[in-house]
């Protein structure tokens, strides 16, 4: 009987002293906010509604954000035009010189857009001779899970009849 109390007084003693609650909805609210951004960065709002970001990290953890080096061809214009969709009534933003290097980040479902990232600088400070770099955009390294492209480069989508590929 002394027994049975003892087991008994231990047992409310146990859960009296492990009665600090928190409710589950409140954990569960700070743990889903980390889930949706994992790295605190905060995405590029763009201008255009129809605008489709280019995505990063397609490839896993384990390879580069964006896993190929392409080469800007001719143009029927003379300068790519870099769009802020993939397709061809999608928003002008930039437009890319013949000899340009770019990654490619993305491809459209159809395979005739590519999702591309660059630096605008290069073409100013390299010779007109030599193959222009990509530049140093952060897109080298992996990224923890796909994610829309946030750095310090320009993005878009370009017809992807123009772009050679040159590594990846």
């Amino acid at each position: 009987m002394n027994k049975t109390l003892l087991a008994a007084s231990l047992l409310c003693l146990a859960t009296t002293a492990c009665s600090e609650s928190t409710k589950v909805s409140d954990d569960l609210r700070e743990s889903s906010a980390d889930l949706e951004n994992p790295t605190g960065r905060t995405e590029r709002v763009e201008a255009d509604p129809t605008a489709k970001p280019v995505r990063i990290g397609e490839g896993g953890p384990r390879f580069a954000a964006c896993q190929s080096v392409g080469e800007v061809g001719r143009h029927d214009s003379g300068a790519l035009p870099v769009l802020s969709a993939p397709f061809d009534a999608a928003e002008k933003k930039d437009s890319l010189v013949p000899g340009q290097r770019v990654y490619i980040c993305t491809r459209s479902i159809d395979q005739q857009w590519f999702g591309i990232v660059y630096d605008k600088a290069p073409a100013a400070a390299e010779g007109a001779s030599a193959p222009r770099s990509p530049g140093n955009c952060g897109v080298s390294s992996p990224v923890r899970a796909k994610r829309n492209y946030d750095g310090p480069c320009a993005s878009g989508w370009v017809e992807s009849i123009y772009v050679v590929l040159v590594a990846g």
